[in-house]
Parts: C-alpha cells; sequence; structure tokens
C-alpha cells in the first residue's frame, strides 16, 4: 500500500505521537498537519491514520465531526472565513459575510469564478478589532464589506497555496485512474 503523506509529514505525525500520553491525544495537532499539507482530510487520511500510525479511525472521525475547522471535502484554494460571534456581530460582520458571498457568486454567475469561498466561523480571538477574518491563516482585522471584497480580489491573484496544488493534484491523479 503506497502512503498517502508525503515523508515529511509522517515525520511530524511520528514526533505529534510522542508529545502526548496516548495516541488520542495527538489527533488534533496531527489532523492539523494532515490539513496543513493536503487541504483537507479525506476518508483515505483517516484510513490511513489508522493502518500507518495505529489512531482509531473512530476516534478521529469524532474529532472531524466534533470541529468545524477541519475540512472533510475539497475547499477552494483560499477561504475567507470571518468571525460572526457576538463582538464581530455587532460590529457588522454579517454583513460582510453577505457582501464577500455576494461578489463571489456573482463572479461565478458571470462566468469568471473566484477560486475563493467565504464562510461565517466563531470567535477568532480578537474581538477588540472585530469583524475580524482569515484569509487560509492570515488573519485580517476590521474587516468591512469593502474589506473582505479587497481581500478576495487580492488573494484571488496571488498564485495558489501549496496545499491546493497538493489537492488539486490529489484529484487530478484520483481522476485518471478510478
Amino acid at each position: 500500500m503506497t502512503s498517502l503523506f508525503s515523508a515529511e509529514l509522517k515525520a511530524i505525525i511520528k514526533k505529534l505521537l510522542t508529545r502526548f500520553e496516548t495516541k488520542r491525544s495527538s489527533i488534533l495537532p496531527i489532523l492539523h498537519a494532515v490539513q496543513d499539507e493536503k487541504d483537507w482530510i479525506s476518508p483515505g487520511d483517516v484510513l490511513a491514520l489508522e493502518a500507518e500510525f495505529g489512531l482509531s479511525a473512530i476516534d478521529i472521525n469524532e474529532v472531524l465531526t466534533f470541529y468545524s475547522m477541519y475540512r472533510k471535502s475539497p475547499p477552494e484554494p483560499w477561504r475567507l472565513e470571518i468571525c460572526n460571534s457576538i463582538s464581530c456581530w455587532l460590529n457588522g460582520s454579517a454583513q460582510s459575510i453577505a457582501k464577500a458571498q455576494k461578489h463571489i457568486a456573482d463572479a461565478k454567475a458571470a462566468g469568471k469564478p473566484l477560486p475563493v469561498e467565504c464562510h461565517p466561523v466563531e470567535c477568532l480571538g480578537v474581538c477588540g478589532y472585530a469583524p475580524v477574518a482569515l484569509m487560509n491563516k492570515d488573519r485580517h482585522l476590521n474587516v468591512t464589506p469593502e474589506l473582505a471584497i479587497k481581500l478576495i480580489e487580492e488573494y484571488a491573484a496571488k498564485e495558489t497555496p501549496a496545499a491546493a496544488k497538493v489537492c488539486a493534484a490529489q484529484f487530478k491523479n484520483a481522476a485518471a485512474h478510478p
């Protein structure tokens, strides 16, 4: 069986398994590492973590279904996640989310889809600068609707992130070898 993980990722996983008292305790950081490299966590990744590292697929799936930060389907290369908790909501996050989602939908309807998706998320922990957003892992503060549109356009023009390239290649290979 060919491993789904790079040598670098395997080394990270092995190191994480030694940092915690139980294998189960290492699941969250391991899933972060997998997602950092591959952009999402596939059912095959879950099975590979069980087969190669002895983690329980049931335990992994419990974590995947509980936490919204883990992506269980292939995402767009860029993800604008805008906090919609109370501080951000009171400062206009709902308007920023709506404007960003409309901008993305309008571009798609015009035949010029953007490699960006936008989602509301729970607290990002920077309430003093609400509304707060993440574009992948880049934090942005005081995100007005206008700034949300600017971020979408700026990031859509950037080079595709490495993890998104891994994700796209994975699907290209799967399509070529059904």
